[in-house]
C-alpha cells in the first residue's frame, strides 16, 4: 500500500485507494497536498491533529501558499476548543500566513455531519466516512468526486464563521 500511495500522482493516478491507519492517511495527504498547484480544502472536526499536525505537511502547506496570490487554503473545523489548547501546526501556518490560508467554523447546522474531506484542487479528494476513524477513500484523479464535494465546501464556507480566535494581534 505505501508504495503506491508513495508513488500515486495528482491527476494521472484513477485507482482509488482505502487506508485505515493514520500513518496511511498521513502520507496519502502528504502526497496529495504536495501536489497541489492551486487549492486546498479541508473540512473536519478539529483538524485531525493525528494525520495534519506534522511538520512535512506544514512545510508542503506553505509552499503552496507562497507559490501564488492565487493559490488557497481553506480549513473548516466545528470544534475550536481543542485546537486553542493543543500546539497544531496547521493553526500556526494560519497564523503566519493568514493573508494566504483561512480558517472557519462549521455553522451549527452543519455540525452533526459525520463526515470529513480535503480536497485538492479540481481532482484531488480524501472522503472519510467517520471523522472519528482514519478510515478513508482517496482518489487522486476523481474530477466528478471532487466537484461534489468542492461544492459543498463552498455551500459551508460561505455560512460558516471566522475563527477569530485564532489571529495574532499585533501591537
Amino acid at each position: 500500500m505505501n508504495d503506491a500511495l508513495i508513488n500515486a500522482e495528482l491527476g494521472t493516478t484513477d485507482d482509488p485507494f482505502r487506508v485505515d491507519r493514520a500513518a496511511d492517511l498521513k502520507l496519502a495527504s502528504y502526497r496529495m497536498f504536495a501536489q497541489a498547484q492551486q487549492s486546498v480544502n479541508l473540512f473536519t472536526y478539529e483538524l485531525d491533529p493525528r494525520v495534519l499536525s506534522d511538520r512535512e505537511i506544514e512545510s508542503v502547506l506553505a509552499k503552496l501558499a507562497r507559490r501564488s496570490r492565487h493559490t488557497q487554503i481553506r480549513m473548516m473545523v466545528y470544534d475550536t476548543t481543542s485546537l486553542q489548547s493543543n500546539n497544531h501546526r496547521l493553526i500556526g501556518l494560519y497564523q503566519a500566513l493568514s493573508s494566504y490560508v483561512a480558517i472557519k467554523v462549521v455553522a451549527k447546522e452543519h455540525q452533526q455531519i459525520p463526515y470529513s474531506f480535503y480536497t485538492v484542487d479540481d481532482c484531488g479528494l480524501i472522503y472519510r466516512p467517520n471523522h472519528h476513524e482514519f478510515e478513508s477513500q482517496i482518489y487522486f484523479n476523481d474530477k466528478l468526486k471532487t466537484k461534489d464535494y468542492r461544492k459543498q465546501f463552498e455551500e459551508y464556507w460561505e455560512q460558516g464563521r471566522v475563527a477569530s480566535e485564532f489571529r495574532v494581534l499585533g501591537i
